[in-house]
């Protein structure tokens, strides 16, 4: 703690130290965001807001003006004939080029110079998208499958990694903590999509820049920023939308404004949700039989006197119902012309969420096994001050610091059929980042990124018994360590990029991490009481970028990452179906070496094509197995008989696989895309199948955007996962599948939106149209049949 204050103490301290142009879209009179004018000297330069103003211009007389983005023509204008207009309006390019990326280096970047594949959801993609999660959004990518263990979940798979192998960042905060397990994840639907600015997702390991958990990504959620006003009055704006769809009764409002002065702004943003039980397609292949459908369902009673009820609509799926509030709060103090300060402040809560593929198993004599089985309601609290200090110095060109809170709480509870007590298991987690980011640019073609980060996490775990008729209380197992548990990691990165020509950048990096984790179990059953370890990992990335010719990138990556093992990891005892996981003291890092190769073409005015390989092997692989619990292989665990096992370190495993996107800008306001997905995993220690392995999936859409018209048809495509490939050890929810495997399924689907005039916008989707029966690999909850969507937008 000391450390952190030192370093904000020093930041403070170093922290001390006409025209105005709106920038339209020429086909659809649109604001174009990020639109960067500069002279042809580069001393003087301007860049547009998300509504499209440059802020008062300070070019001179003589200056010519560039006026450039990646998605749109690059125009030139003399100032002076420019100088007394309001609008300058831009067309959209022939072939769609890349636009910068943020997350890849932690600053902005072409996408033309990285060697990594990014994807980029804009605000315009999250805007015309009428997903009701932050999971949801990224189906669009086309690169990324969901699964879902209930209906309040979504858990990103990126390259046969899931869970606690990718990381989340939210602002620039990561939101993995201690107790992120390796199964499946619903954190990532505790973001409130409907203010976000961007969302970028780095495909592969992103240790070297993020450090520990980035094995086989980043996706890192970018809210709004407050704006703030170029004049001496005070600028106001806002958005709002509510949205109405029929496959789970979701009901969606949400509104946000602004308040700006010229140094001080205000965004305030509010989402409540409300969706009821989701009903699934009713087109079903016959051999399923009744796979995927809720048969029964419990309706509990006083003092255990549960009684087991048949589901009259077997196209309802009982138990899927919940609701969900969104807060954020951002307060913007420009210090100066240099120096600006963010308070961002989020809060995301819900209603109590079942877990429908535990309330939807049965005993031997065909009775369900639990009354209730819910997630509490899901905390999760975010306070950040962000400074960012662009006056330039030999040290550095622009940095960038982020002190964090966070707080989560995560709680279970659990009853038996017809059983009087109640199991109630209470997670909270604590933490404290800092995370400091340095760039220094010498000229265009040399600059450095270096940074430090700290991160401290407190776990505490609490469990108990609630009997129903007496309300005593009495204790129960936890679910982590009882005796609280505590985690500490330093890191420091350095990544050099070297501009040689036009064809060709190179890019390197180290970073060394230290950790150090403890617990304390205070269970007299385990043949130990406490865990303490320390590790330290270093890991790099040697990178190229080369293009033999303006129509040809071919990039390649050679790169390590590691993880650190959590208290998920070594700490936790959890049971699902046969199995029980125990703790395992003798955990350790799990580590990745990945070689990647991409080719991407560009045909000018017609198309273009990226096709990327990876080979990831991994060592010390952290993966389920089975285990003895004191010379014994199954042990009691409430009332029941499990099998034991526990997380071990295998000694070697491989995931390889290949992505081919394609997009074709071939007339002037449709737009093609296309994208395949195969993916291979194996743990080679045990000679099994890898956990979290998707089958072939993508997408494959059309879109017409003209004038005030946007028509976007796309297909959902998803291959067979086969049961002889999936993991022995649970991971891939084999009692959800049939008993061949799960499935291949693909959907039809229709996004449409008009823009009625310049304030308000109607939208209106058909989602999997011919209402086909389908379940995502490795989920709990079956997908929605069709689905219309009614959205209404407006913007002041």
């Amino acid at each position: 703690m000391k450390q952190i204050l030192s370093i904000l103490f020093i930041l403070l301290v170093t922290n001390t130290s006409g025209q105005q142009l709106r920038i339209l879209s020429e086909n659809s009179s649109e604001p174009i965001a990020n639109v960067a004018i500069f002279n042809t000297s580069r001393e003087r330069a301007a860049i547009t807001d998300s509504n499209g103003y440059t802020g008062t211009l300070a070019f001179l007389k003589g200056d010519t003006l560039v006026f450039q983005h990646p998605s749109y023509n690059t125009v030139i204008y003399p100032y002076e004939e420019i100088r007394n207009k309001q609008v300058v309006r831009l067309s959209k390019r022939n072939i769609l080029f890349d636009e910068f990326v943020i997350s890849a280096t932690k600053s902005r970047e072409s996408k033309q110079i990285l060697p990594y594949k990014v994807s980029v959801l804009r605000e315009k993609n999250l805007v015309n998208n009428p997903a009701q999660t932050a999971a949801d959004i990224l189906l669009e990518t086309g690169n990324i499958a969901i699964q879902k263990t209930q209906a309040g979940g979504g858990s990103p798979i990126l390259r046969g990694f899931e869970a606690n192998k990718i990381l989340l960042v939210a602002d620039g905060v990561r939101m993995n903590n201690a107790i992120y397990r390796s199964g499946h994840l619903q954190n990532a639907i505790t973001i409130d999509h409907a203010i976000l600015e961007r969302t970028e997702i780095i495909f592969g390991p992103s240790s070297l820049i993020y450090g520990s958990d980035a094995l086989g990504g980043v996706i890192h959620y970018y809210t709004k920023d407050p704006e703030l006003s170029e004049s001496e009055k005070i600028y106001f704006s806002g958005s709002a939308y509510t949205q109405y769809s029929t496959a789970n009764t979701g009901k969606v409002g949400h509104i946000d404004f602004n308040a700006g002065g010229k140094k001080i702004g205000s965004l305030t943003s509010v989402t409540y949700k409300d969706f009821e039980n989701i009903r699934i397609g009713s087109n079903r292949n016959l051999f399923y039989g009744d796979w995927g459908k809720t048969l029964h369902y419990v309706k509990p009673g006083n003092d255990g006197r549960d009684s087991m009820y048949v589901n009259q609509n077997e196209l309802i799926q009982r138990n899927t119902a919940y609701q969900q509030f969104d807060l954020l709060q951002k307060f913007k103090y420009a210090q100066s012309e240099f120096v600006d300060w963010i308070l961002n402040i989020q809060y995301s809560t819900s209603s109590d969420i079942d877990r429908l593929d535990n309330l939807n198993d049965y005993d031997r004599d065909g009775i369900l096994k639990y009354a209730e089985y819910y997630y509490g309601p899901q905390n999760r609290l975010l306070a950040s001050v962000k400074n960012v200090n662009r006056n330039d110095n030999p040290f550095f060109t622009n940095a960038t610091s982020i002190f964090a809170y966070q707080r989560i709480n995560e709680d279970r509870i659990s009853r038996k059929f017809k059983s009087n007590d109640r199991l109630h298991q209470l997670e909270t987690v604590n933490v404290l980042s800092l995370n400091i980011d340095f760039l220094k640019v010498w000229d265009v073609n040399k600059k450095l990124n270096y940074g430090y980060d700290l991160i401290y996490n407190h776990v505490g775990s609490g469990a108990f018994y609630e009997h129903l008729s007496t309300s005593e209380i009495r204790p129960a197992q936890t679910r982590y360590p009882s005796g609280g548990s505590n985690t500490y990691s330093s890191s420091i990165y350095a990544s050099y990029k070297k501009i040689f020509s036009d064809k060709l950048v190179l890019n390197g990096g180290l970073r060394y991490n230290f950790s150090h984790l403890n617990s304390v179990f205070n269970n007299p059953a385990l043949e130990f009481d406490t865990t303490r370890f320390s590790n330290g990992a270093l890991t790099g990335s040697l990178s190229l970028v080369y293009h033999p010719g303006p129509a040809w990138q071919i990039n390649g990556i050679l790169s390590s990452g590691y993880r650190n093992p959590n208290v998920d990891d070594y700490g936790k005892i959890r049971a699902k179906d046969d199995y029980i996981i125990i703790p395992n003291p003798d955990i350790k890092p799990e580590y990745t070496y990945n070689a990647e190769t991409g080719v991407s073409r560009v045909i000018e005015g017609f198309l273009r094509m990226d096709i990327v390989g990876y080979y990831t092997l991994i060592t010390n692989a952290i993966v389920r197995t089975d285990y003895t619990l004191n010379g014994q292989d199954s042990m009691m665990y409430d009332g029941d008989i499990y099998r034991v096992s526990a997380n071990y370190n295998a000694n070697l495993g491989h995931i390889y696989g290949a992505s081919v996107n394609v997009i074709s800008d071939f007339y002037n306001n449709i737009v093609l895309k296309g994208s395949i997905n195969y993916t291979r995993g194996r743990n080679l220690t045990d000679d099994v199948p890898l956990g979290h392995i998707p089958p072939v999936f993508g997408r494959v859409s059309i879109t017409y955007d003209y004038k005030k018209f946007r028509f976007d048809s796309f297909v959902h495509y998803n291959g067979w996962k086969f049961a002889d490939s999936f993991s022995p050890y649970g991971e891939d929810n084999e009692e959800e599948a049939t008993m061949f495997g799960y499935p291949s399924w693909w959907t039809l689907n229709m996004h449409t939106s008009y823009r009625i005039n310049e304030y308000i916008t109607a939208q209106f989707a058909i989602e999997n149209i011919l209402d086909q029966f389908y379940k995502p690999f490795a989920s709990g909850v079956s997908a929605p049949g069709r689905n219309f969507t009614l959205t209404l937008r407006t913007h002041f």
